[in-house]
């Protein structure tokens, strides 16, 4: 699996949670580098907000 699957795996079990035992999360996150997790965190933050931007202005019907 590359590097940018295992780190997009990563953020997201840990967005939602459920990354299971401390040493599993561990160990997905070490095969994988600190700036490509947080590059990939950082993109997936700015898809969530703007998802919710428009359903807002879907929801207000504007």
């Amino acid at each position: 699996m590359s590097n940018l699957l295992r780190a997009l795996r990563a953020v997201l079990w840990s967005f939602i949670g459920l990354g299971g035992r401390r040493a599993d999360a561990e160990r997905r996150t070490s095969q994988v580098g600190i700036l490509t997790l947080v590059g990939v965190a950082l993109v997936m933050v700015l898809l969530l907000i703007a998802g919710l931007v428009t359903l807002a202005h879907l929801a207000a019907g504007t």
